[in-house]
């Protein structure tokens, strides 16, 4: 995936209560710092000015959040029963979160134990190519 700047912003899901994004890695979600030249804050007012809501903080109801690192699917509540139900889910734990996490690396830059683990979710298998 190409960094992320303003203009790309992949949308995965629309409806009139909810937005559901790409999030970009080593993206914040919002700021209220001048010197963040990107935020996924900045990429929605770009794409869509008429949804941010001047009534929130940062002008849009970020269901969940997502480290800046880290890519991937974000939910945003277009109105405030939507934000209601959101959050309710999360809090009530209805929600399932699922995490895949790809690594490149060849049998010379690691050990072949270091390669040979796995847990109940995820398994790892020893190749020059993106292993998950």
């Amino acid at each position: 995936m190409e960094p992320g700047s303003v203009e790309n912003l992949c949308v995965v899901y629309r409806s009139r209560d909810f937005l559901v994004v790409n999030k970009h890695w080593d993206v914040r979600i919002d700021s209220k710092s001048w010197w963040e030249t990107l935020t996924l804050q900045k990429q929605l007012r770009h794409r869509f000015p008429e949804l941010a809501d001047p009534d929130t903080c940062y002008g849009f109801r970020f269901c969940h959040q997502l480290d800046f690192s880290t890519s991937g699917a974000l939910c945003v509540a277009l109105n405030k029963a939507a934000a209601g139900s959101a959050y309710r889910c999360f809090k009530d734990r209805r929600v399932t979160k699922a995490y895949l996490a790809l690594a490149v690396r060849t049998q010379n830059q690691a050990s072949l134990s270091w390669w040979s683990w796995n847990t109940d979710c995820m398994q790892v298998i020893l190749s020059p190519k993106c292993c998950c």
